[in-house]
């Protein structure tokens, strides 16, 4: 049975889709980059089954998805040598994934018993919108079966194609990402290095991530 698609114009739906996922479905919308698929972290079934409609890997971690700049803290702990708050307030909301030490409330089966944790606020309202609705942050992967995306973005088609038949609902958004590449991802783990390079080059990144390795 194919997914549910909602518009993201829609508020009702919006409000169903973030109370079924809280509930434990898998819903997909749109990042600031790629179109994702999002769970409940602390429903291990769900999680397991994002892995399992991706093909993905059981040893690469989920990224939590939050609707506050400054909801990093809940989930993340502090890194030493690095102004996070200045940070956050210049590329969030955006396309910048923060890789920290994960406090003790985030599930093992999030970040496949690693002690870290990937966090990510971004501007899309959709998702903002999931995570407030549901109460939650939200635990997400890109919306495409593992090894099929060398380069260039999952667009809704390649979404639907690739996931459709297995969640449960598709929010379609009523543009396409301003963004060429998937979300630049800053490992904040002893010396700051960026573990994938997106649109946000490292030279932007540098005045706030002293010593950071690209």
């Amino acid at each position: 049975m194919s997914a549910e698609i909602i518009d993201e114009a829609d508020g009702d739906g919006i409000r169903r889709a973030a109370d079924a996922l809280r509930a434990g479905a898998v819903v997909a919308a749109q990042t600031d980059t790629n179109y994702g698929i999002f769970c409940n972290p602390f429903l291990e079934r769900s999680c397991e089954r994002l892995y399992d409609m991706k093909r993905r890997d059981g040893s690469k971690p989920l990224t939590l998805f939050v609707s506050s700049p400054s909801d990093w803290v809940r989930w993340a702990r502090r890194p030493e040598g690095v102004d996070v708050e200045a940070l956050v307030e210049r590329f969030w909301p955006g396309p910048l994934n923060l890789v920290m030490r994960k406090r003790e409330l985030v599930p093992d089966w999030v970040t496949s018993g690693k002690d870290t944790v990937s966090v990510v606020h971004n501007v899309s309202r959709t998702l903002n919108q999931l995570s407030l609705y549901s109460g939650l942050a939200i635990a997400a992967t890109s919306a495409n079966i593992s090894g099929t995306m060398d380069e260039g973005l999952v667009t809704f088609d390649i979404a639907y194609e690739h996931i459709g038949e297995h969640c449960d609902l598709i929010v379609r958004a009523a543009a396409p990402s301003k963004f060429t590449r998937s979300s630049t991802i800053v490992s904040l783990l002893d010396t700051p290095a960026i573990v994938r390079q997106g649109d946000l080059a490292a030279a932007e990144l540098a005045p706030y991530l002293p010593g950071l390795e690209r």
